[in-house]
């Protein structure tokens, strides 16, 4: 009797042993997950509470068909709260086939476009369409999101729509950088465009006057990126400044910063040309050393921005129309 009373006393003492070691363990293995994995999500801008997050896509040079409808649909897919056409938006007589493939984006004015070449025809009738359509008193503009300024130019036909220094144009956009630069509740600046400002030997390759022109305004008012298509492929610059001691600046831009996709306070601007939206794509005979990256696909361009009391970040990835596929991808953080 008195053996079993051993027994069954050593069993309850082992028992509350071995139960205050589990929990011991699995307190201290919370813990530790709490640091490795909480902290983590925490630091992630797109999994974090304290950060405040949108997104938005873009491309240009649609058409009408199967593969402009393709890229609008995996727009469709990351639930945008802005589309940003860029550009060539229709290749028919008329604007509405595109309008049409685009309703489904189309809530509240949250498809924004810039003109190309084939939307400035000489009877200007797709031109007057989609003004009416897009609600436009001009062909370029502004817009505050959040805490994102971006500014549309139509940069298509100069003889056309004057974009030129002393232009009508010229004179907004200088104007329109400035507030935004000196506007506190403005943390990132984006400009979108047609007309390649940089660009790889391609059909549609940089025009001079634009860098010319406008970069020096990127420059001084803080541009982070700039959208632009013309060219029917994706191309992706390193941060870019002006160089003025270059005879011909459109080929040799200051490079800033070397890294490959990420850039911590870059201190210039990334060029973006995503003429991807579904027309035929153009071939490259060579890459400009001030290009990251580029290749022929279509798909578009999806910007998460989010944004915290200390830290801001922008991320960019390309989708391929083909299964979604993550072609290309870089991000921007600034300190607040």
């Amino acid at each position: 009797m008195r053996y079993h009373n051993i027994v069954g006393q050593l069993a309850k003492e082992y028992t509350a042993f071995f139960l205050l070691a589990f929990c011991f363990i699995f307190f201290l293995l919370s813990g530790l997950y709490f640091l490795c994995y909480a902290e983590g999500v925490e630091d992630d801008p797109f999994k974090s509470k304290n950060f405040q997050k949108f997104n938005f896509v873009t491309a240009g040079d649609f058409g009408c068909g199967d593969e402009p409808n393709r890229t609008i649909k995996g727009m469709i897919k990351k639930s945008p709260e802005l589309t940003i056409a860029l550009g060539d938006l229709s290749y028919d007589k008329s604007a509405f086939c595109w309008i049409n493939s685009i309703t489904l984006l189309e809530t509240d004015g949250t498809v924004k476009i810039a003109l190309g070449d084939h939307d400035l025809t000489k009877k200007m009738i797709k031109y007057n369409d989609y003004l009416r359509h897009f609600s436009m008193t001009k062909p370029f503009y502004s817009f505050n999101y959040q805490n994102v300024h971006f500014l549309a130019m139509t940069t298509a036909k100069n003889s056309v729509i004057p974009y030129q220094n002393g232009s009508e144009q010229y004179n907004f956009v200088e104007e329109d950088l400035m507030k935004a630069h000196n506007n506190k509740s403005i943390d990132w600046i984006i400009v979108y465009s047609f007309r390649p400002f940089y660009s790889s030997v391609t059909s549609h390759s940089g025009q001079r006057e634009l860098p010319d022109t406008y970069h020096r305004l990127f420059d001084e008012y803080g541009v982070d990126i700039v959208l632009q298509a013309h060219s029917h492929n994706y191309q992706r610059t390193f941060p870019l400044r002006y160089n003025e001691t270059s005879y011909l600046p459109l080929f040799h831009p200051e490079i800033v910063n070397k890294e490959n996709t990420l850039y911590k306070n870059p201190n210039g601007t990334i060029f973006l040309t995503v003429g991807t939206g579904g027309a035929e794509l153009h071939n490259f005979t060579g890459k400009a050393p001030y290009i990251a990256e580029q290749f022929e696909s279509h798909g578009f361009l999806n910007v998460d921005i989010a944004s915290s009391k200390k830290e801001l970040t922008l991320l960019g990835t390309f989708y391929e129309n083909t299964d979604m596929n993550k072609k290309d991808h870089f991000s921007i953080t600034k300190q607040k």
